[in-house]
């Protein structure tokens, strides 16, 4: 029998349609036989883990078909304490029975920081300084005195350099007024360069704060002042205060900021 009439006979045919019956067979098999391994088509979506106790997590999973860990514990004044803040995968998402979600905890216990020593220093570098450790300043006290701090204070007490306390907490400073000169009236700055501001806020014991310039790109030697803080209109400042200023070199930015002051005028 040649290849011509084997390819035509019924032997042929059966073996051809039994080969490829197991091969079939055999495809489908693997394919089933890896939806079962990978659990296709069976997954869960990954509640809100967020704002949830730890001391409640075992019961807050139950009936999820997943998995916690805790990987992570910062602190963070803003969010209640012992919760949730953060987990991966996020909320929404779909994964697998019995996935492992990572969670970041806000700790319990605050974070402590030793005091810095701000006798002496000015205002704005015992704010600065206060920033720097993660505290913040609460009430001010002026008395008469040189204009440097005079005295720290924490929960109404004298806090000595050095002692721990929690991480964001606020220190209340004594500050001199500048021997009983009263307080110095707001200079008006507009229209004046960096340079001439100077002179004017050192001829009245004031100095000059954070000066930003806009969108105009100007050279800060030969910008103007279009805007400060505190303005003219408010309360006048103790010896050694700052002023910050918003400069610019744009004539218009200028003058359509003098024409809205006239008009509140």
């Amino acid at each position: 029998m040649n290849l011509k009439e084997f390819l035509k006979s019924k032997l042929f045919w059966r073996h051809f349609l039994v080969a490829t019956t197991s091969v079939l067979l055999f495809l489908w098999g693997c394919a089933f036989f890896l939806d079962m391994y990978t659990l296709h088509n069976e997954h869960v979506e990954v509640p809100n883990f967020q704002g949830i106790y730890a001391k409640d997590l075992d019961k807050f999973v139950e009936g999820h078909d997943l998995q916690y860990e805790v990987v992570d514990s910062i602190y963070n004044l803003k969010l209640t304490k012992g919760t949730v803040i953060d987990q991966d995968p996020l909320p929404g998402a779909t994964v697998k029975h019995g996935r492992t979600v990572y969670l970041t905890v806000n700790a319990i216990l605050s974070q402590k920081v030793a005091m810095p020593n701000l006798v002496d220093l000015s205002l704005r570098q015992s704010t600065s300084l206060l920033e720097t450790y993660g505290l913040k300043v609460g009430m001010l006290r002026y008395v008469e005195g040189l204009p440097p701090v005079i005295e720290q204070l924490y929960k109404g007490q004298k806090i000595v350099p050095g002692t721990m306390i929690d991480k964001g907490s606020e220190i209340d400073l004594v500050v001199g007024r500048g021997g009983g000169r009263g307080l110095i009236p707001v200079p008006d700055l507009f229209g004046l360069t960096i340079t001439e501001a100077r002179k004017i806020l050192s001829s009245s014991n004031l100095i000059l704060g954070s000066f930003l310039p806009d969108a105009t790109g100007q050279d800060t030697t030969i910008a103007k002042i279009y805007k400060q803080t505190p303005g003219i209109n408010e309360e006048g400042l103790y010896s050694g205060a700052s002023i910050d200023v918003l400069i610019t070199g744009s004539e218009e930015v200028l003058e359509n900021e003098k024409t809205a002051a006239d008009t509140l005028d």
